[in-house]
């Protein structure tokens, strides 16, 4: 019989993702703006900023897959030596993002030569975060709560930056300048991202063995080619599927993260609302993350996902319709993401199952590579949320710290709503028509891989 997690580390395993995400969050938030408002740079370098960065995170997150897969470091674990020496490399790349050093183009190489180096190192970190789910249990219900838990601690994030990043950019631009203000701050989160998983680092001692065997000679093994590697993922039907759904949802949400400073400085013309909006909209992702532990094991995570995903479309679209009624707006906001956040919390467990899926099919285990893809799926939004921004922009006429014109207001309005809606009717369709992998499949799969292990046979399942 398996042995079950502790509880404590069942419900804090977030807490990395918890001090990350309040890192990242300065980049989802404000890293537009400060290359548009504060580094100064023209809306077209800043365009060209986000689509060089963007376009090559995507490798960046294939590349962090494979080294996750190929390099194994001897610090307690496979996965978990990262999160003992990714952090502390990984803070001051980040921190160069949010600089302006030097003229237009060194100042823009330093920016993107940061967001490079450091998106390369922690798309190695999270991934082998969400690898750890997997490992730590082969229990849909553990891994569900796991799951929920990672999403616990990226609200939670939400909901702490809510209060906390506004009041620091203003302490440390009164003390430096604006641009500054915004290097000390993303400094601050930095620190506290390197010690919330130094933390996750101790409560994960002694789980995970640097042997990952799978069944009957298969092993997950390092010195797989990239063509090999490649290929298993093409095999994994689920996965593919997964990876595209989530490719959508995410670049729907990361729409909202970069849309909202433009949204309330210059379509609603209150600038300090922002503050409100993201502690709104934090707490009820928060919400929605604990209730997804208890929605996700009731009805499964196949249902769960893709029914709260066409919830959130009707959602974003409706806010459309509030106008200029900015409670109700943020009232529907804070609906939408609830039920957005239900979704999202099932991500972690569902890779794992696929991971599962893949051994079974294939007697051979990618696990740090297929957990990766989840980054690459967010880099993929990213690229779509630079896309849509800066062409958008342009498109409406946007002109920065300028009055709005109407149509320029009207615009960002409509960014704000319906881009998501229809990113996360996308992500509704696909995974309802075509991920069929449910959780008692995942269960007698791992059964079956364990009888090869052991030498035993077993039935089929197909899902």
């Amino acid at each position: 019989m398996t042995q079950r997690l502790h509880r404590s580390l069942l419900y804090t395993y977030g807490t990395a993702d918890l001090f990350f995400s309040l890192m990242v969050n300065m980049e989802l938030y404000f890293f537009t703006r400060f290359l548009t408002d504060y580094a100064r740079f023209s809306l077209t370098a800043a365009g060209q900023i986000l689509g060089i960065t963007s376009f090559v995170d995507i490798v960046c997150a294939l590349a962090g897959g494979l080294i996750l897969q190929k390099v194994t470091l001897r610090y307690g674990g496979k996965y978990r030596s990262w999160f003992l020496v990714g952090p502390p490399l990984i803070a001051p790349l980040f921190v160069l993002q949010f600089t302006r050093i030097g003229s237009d183009a060194v100042a823009a190489v330093i920016v993107v030569s940061g967001f490079l180096a450091s998106h390369l190192l922690f798309n190695v970190v999270f991934a082998a975060n969400g690898a750890m789910v997997g490992r730590l249990s082969p229990l849909p219900d553990e891994r569900t709560i796991l799951s929920a838990s990672r999403s616990q601690g990226m609200s939670a994030a939400g909901l702490i930056f809510s209060f906390t990043a506004a009041p620091m950019i203003a302490l440390f631009t009164s003390l430096t300048d604006g641009t500054r203000g915004f290097t000390l701050t993303v400094s601050v989160y930095a620190i506290l991202m390197i010690l919330g998983y130094w933390y996750v680092y101790w409560i994960t001692a002694g789980r995970d063995p640097y042997d990952e065997t799978s069944g009957a000679g298969s092993t997950e093994s390092s010195s797989r080619s990239l063509a090999e590697i490649v290929g298993l993922v093409f095999y994994n039907r689920p996965l593919l599927l997964l990876i595209l759904a989530q490719v959508f949802s995410n670049a729907s949400y990361i729409i909202i993260t970069s849309m909202a400073t433009y949204y309330f400085a210059y379509a609603v013309g209150m600038p300090g609302f922002l503050s409100v909006f993201i502690f709104a909209i934090s707490v009820s992702r928060l919400l929605g993350a604990l209730a997804a532990r208890w929605i996700g094991v009731r009805i499964g995570k196949r249902t769960a996902y893709w029914a709260f995903c066409a919830l959130a479309a009707v959602g974003f679209a409706s806010a459309r319709l509030a106008g200029e009624a900015l409670w109700l707006f943020l009232s529907i906001f804070c609906v939408s993401i609830f039920v957005m956040s239900v979704a999202t919390s099932m991500t972690t467990a569902l890779f794992a199952d696929t991971v599962t899926y893949g051994e079974w099919k294939t007697g051979k285990s990618i696990r740090a590579f297929t957990m990766a893809l989840m980054n690459f799926s967010i880099k993929v939004g990213i690229l779509i949320r630079s896309v849509v921004v800066a062409g958008g922009l342009m498109l409406i006429g946007f002109v920065a710290n300028a009055a709005p014109t109407p149509r320029v207001a009207e615009g960002i309005h409509s960014m704000m709503t319906l881009g998501p809606a229809a990113g996360f009717a996308l992500a509704a369709a696909i995974f309802y028509f075509g991920y069929r992998l449910k959780d008692g499949q995942v269960v007698a799969m791992q059964a079956e891989i364990e009888a090869r292990r052991s030498g035993q046979s077993s039935g089929t399942v197909c899902p």
